[in-house]
């Protein structure tokens, strides 16, 4: 079925499902199942684009960007007793050679309490069936982690180490490719801290829970 782009007045645009269109209003339905309904008053013109509904936005090759968010979940607890808490921030930019595999480059920001690292990863994600707006992925991610934690203390000394992420998550597509990003899974961190030459490591095991947009 022919897709149709709606130009507003107001300059906006709406491509879709062209469901209604007649002296009084336009309606159409978007590619996640929105239906939007216009006055003639409010559109300055309507296009038909020509292309099948559902995959037109689809981008199956090119370079996309993803970036999110969110907590870093579970109990542990530091080499000085203090359990710690996490919270993530990442942007990856990298290329989609095929719906299954897109590789990229992420850097981001680990702000634990009583430790903040900086992940440099390569990342490795795909989606796993593109035949409607709710696509489910997957993620897999290895790199490491510059530890940046400030310290006012000479005689302490922390470094960050390596880190590894797995999961899976769904994507809620709109058009242009834009997509709303919700993902689960494990995030595994290494570092140390030496006190007076004597160097202790830490591990941290976290439930990640990610949200954000890919574009």
């Amino acid at each position: 079925m022919a897709q149709h782009r709606v130009h507003l007045k107001n300059g906006s645009q709406i491509v879709g499902k062209l469901l209604k269109s007649d002296a009084s209003s336009v309606s159409i339905q978007t590619i996640d199942q929105s239906i939007w309904v216009f006055t003639n008053s409010e559109i300055q013109r309507v296009d038909t684009l020509g292309q099948n509904f559902g995959k037109a936005t689809y981008k199956r090759k090119g370079f996309v960007n993803y970036t999110e968010l969110g907590p870093l979940a579970m109990s542990n607890r530091a080499s000085n007793g203090v359990t710690t808490s996490a919270f993530s921030f990442q942007t990856t930019n990298g290329y989609r050679f095929n719906p299954l595999l897109y590789l990229g480059i992420g850097v981001g920001a680990d702000l634990y309490a009583v430790q903040t690292f900086v992940p440099v990863v390569l990342s490795v994600r795909g989606d796993l069936s593109t035949s409607s707006a709710k696509i489910p992925f997957y993620f897999v991610e290895g790199g490491y982690s510059i530890n940046a934690t400030s310290n006012d203390v000479p005689t302490i000394k922390y470094q960050g180490g390596a880190t590894f992420a797995v999961g899976l998550g769904i994507k809620l597509l709109f058009q242009e490719n834009n997509g709303f990003l919700l993902g689960l899974g494990y995030r595994y961190q290494e570092s140390s801290v030496t006190e007076k030459l004597q160097k202790s490591t830490e591990v941290f095991n976290r439930l990640s829970i990610r949200v954000g947009f890919s574009f």
